[in-house]
């Protein structure tokens, strides 16, 4: 079926109906999926429901919500709220004076990125249907940072940066100042491309939850974008370091 639309005195489109009747389909489709995944997880969080304290219990479900959303890949803005809901679940537990180290020790380390809110790759999506896995390290010994995306052991983009502690801030803020990014191929060490940031490219890291497994990050350059990106991570050594 067709229809037709004025466009201005002069020019007419024909708009097929099929493709909006199509994208509802498809919509419909994984609206259903979604509630069959909900359903599964309904059931997963019922079992797991004793563990030893509120707090696991909030991680419980914030992983099982990070998974079902595929780490947070093209998701709607309902999805995200869900999700933000369960972050903030997890964070009101955490208080950094009850910690047995400082927060840059516990962070020390690879941690990978089971959801995120900021833009791609930081969620693991190259472009398009490419996705790979994004981990971040840190190295408490250089005060540096990288945000890596591999896609298997076949190409690796890696983002070099550094860090600075603000003070008076119990080591939950820190400033991380960009130098480069560079692009791997196969298991080579040496990029094939490297491409430095212009001086003075920086963002903020705000740390709301930090222990010996799980890691929650707000980042961003200003307090808007710092409510909005979410890094959710969890402890996990990358294969090509095993």
């Amino acid at each position: 079926m067709e229809k037709t639309t004025a466009l201005s005195p002069f020019k007419t489109m024909r708009i097929s109906t099929k493709t909006s009747l199509k994208s509802e389909s498809e919509r419909g489709r994984r609206q259903k999926k979604h509630a069959s995944n909900s359903s599964s997880n309904s059931s997963y969080l019922k079992t797991n429901n004793n563990r030893s304290s509120p707090l696991e219990n909030a991680k419980d479900e914030l992983e099982v919500l990070c998974v079902q959303l595929n780490k947070g890949i093209d998701i709607s803005e309902r999805e995200k709220e869900e999700v933000d809901e369960r972050v903030k679940n997890v964070e009101k537990y955490y208080q950094s004076s009850l910690m047995s180290s400082t927060m840059e020790n516990v962070a020390n380390g690879y941690w990978r990125v089971i959801y995120s809110t900021a833009p791609p790759p930081s969620n693991g999506q190259l472009f398009g249907p490419i996705c790979g896995t994004a981990f971040q390290s840190i190295d408490k010994e250089e005060k540096t940072y990288e945000n890596v995306l591999a896609l298997g052991n076949w190409l690796t983009l890696r983002l070099k940066a550094t860090y600075e502690i603000l003070e008076n801030t119990n080591e939950t803020r820190w400033t991380v100042s960009f130098r480069s990014i560079q692009v791997e191929l196969f298991e080579k060490k040496e990029p094939v491309f490297v491409k430095a940031f212009p001086k003075g490219t920086t963002r903020e890291w705000l740390t709301t939850f930090q222990d010996d497994e799980w890691r929650i990050v707000r980042a961003g350059r200003t307090k808007e974008e710092i409510s909005k990106n979410v890094f959710v991570m969890r402890r996990e050594k990358p294969w090509w370091e095993t």
